[in-house]
């Protein structure tokens, strides 16, 4: 019961938080604020997070798990086409299409590459193990293997490019022509 308590306040946190985002500029908010919002006390938010930057990097964690959950179902579910071309398009769209958790994720790397070494690590972990999840579908669907790490990072690469671009409000990306123009056919 006490396990689950917690599990519910954690999550009562990250949703008020994402709420705040979706409403005001990410440096704007303040631990009161989302205390607040979760209905909660300030004490009670320092006991699990002491620092909204903690609550972003849970944040930007279960965001990322969910987003290699919905890969996997993706690419393992017979009723699709996961041909190389259309892995790629799902990659982008999925990938690129943070919602709120954009200006999350780019606050993050703004802190991670300013001044926080352990944020900036975890950074590196979560795109070493995207590459390779990456690489190893795109191996399974191509016959030149050795391009499957450069696609891997290109993909990545248009990842950022994709979530900046549709923060700063560029809209009509078709990413089905990135994919025609990367793709030797």
């Amino acid at each position: 019961m006490a396990a689950t308590l917690k599990t519910d306040t954690r999550q009562k946190i990250i949703d008020s938080t994402l709420s705040l985002i979706s409403t005001r500029d990410v440096n704007e908010i303040s631990l009161q604020d989302i205390a607040n919002a979760a209905n909660i006390t300030k004490g009670t938010l320092f006991y699990y997070y002491n620092s909204k930057e903690l609550i972003f990097e849970d944040i930007t964690i279960e965001y990322l798990n969910g987003l290699a959950t919905r890969y996997y179902e993706w690419i393992n579910n017979a009723d699709k086409d996961t041909s190389f071309p259309r892995l790629a398009k799902y990659v982008l769209d999925f990938g690129a299409r943070y919602g709120e958790r954009s200006k999350v994720h780019i606050y993050l790397v703004n802190k991670a590459l300013s001044d926080n070494k352990q944020l900036c690590e975890l950074f590196r972990e979560k795109y070493r193990s995207w590459r390779e999840i990456i690489k190893k579908t795109i191996e399974e669907r191509i016959d030149e293997k050795e391009k499957a790490e450069g696609y891997a990072d290109l993909l990545l690469i248009l990842i950022d490019g994709l979530i900046v671009q549709d923060l700063v409000g560029i809209e009509n990306i078709d990413t089905k022509q990135i994919v025609s123009l990367i793709i030797d056919k």
